[in-house]
């Protein structure tokens, strides 16, 4: 019998960004973070119908992907655990590919769940010291920053590296955020889009 894995954990900060895409990408680049890539993400969350995932704090979602210059990328299925700590998040997160990206959405609806809420993000990836650092465009909400380390030390380690110590934290998950706009705008049919942007097509939910 193979040995049990531990479950990984995902521990990061999420920064609240007060200027333009551009200015804290040079920011970043001038710190020393190195460019990865930049995508257009659509993410789509899924609970059961009663609730069960939502009921102890944990979160089911596929990640759709297109680089900017138009190349789809495997989807991300990730499962996230209850969170823990304030301005540091760290919880249980489990991610893996899928491909074609319409097959996750089938196999979780033929297991029974159901599509709560999407919605779209610009994400820029750098690469600094051992972390990942993202910068995210939200619709609606702005600009954002989240530094993802193996540890909390590292996180905190790489926020000073990078002299970011003057941007708020956040502490609240991408996906609160966009439940509780959805639930006060019930005409966008649970769905938060850029205007104008072309999502994933989706065939399933």
């Amino acid at each position: 019998m193979a040995a049990s894995r531990e479950i990984p954990r995902e521990i990061e900060i999420k920064l609240k960004v007060p200027c333009t895409y551009e200015l804290m990408a040079q920011r970043l680049v001038a710190a020393g973070a190195q460019y990865r890539r930049e995508v257009l993400e659509t993410n789509i969350f899924l609970d059961s119908p009663d609730g069960q995932l939502s009921a102890v704090r944990a979160a089911l979602r596929i990640r759709h992907q297109i680089t900017s210059d138009g190349q789809v990328l495997p989807s991300v299925v990730t499962w996230k655990g209850p969170r823990t700590g304030q301005q540091i998040s760290n919880r249980p997160s489990v991610d893996f590919y899928a491909q074609p990206p319409e097959m996750a959405e089938l196999l979780f609806v033929a297991l029974g769940y159901i599509k709560t809420m999407e919605f779209e993000k610009r994400r820029r990836s750098y690469v600094f010291q051992n972390c990942l650092v993202e910068l995210d465009e939200m619709p609606q909400f702005g600009f954002f920053m989240e530094i993802e380390a193996p540890d909390e030390a590292a996180v905190a380690a790489a926020r000073h590296g990078l002299a970011l110590d003057d941007l708020a934290v956040v502490d609240i998950s991408y996906f609160a955020m966009v439940r509780d706009y959805l639930r006060q705008h019930p005409d966008l049919g649970g769905k938060l889009h850029f205007p104008g942007a072309a999502s994933h097509d989706s065939h399933v939910l």
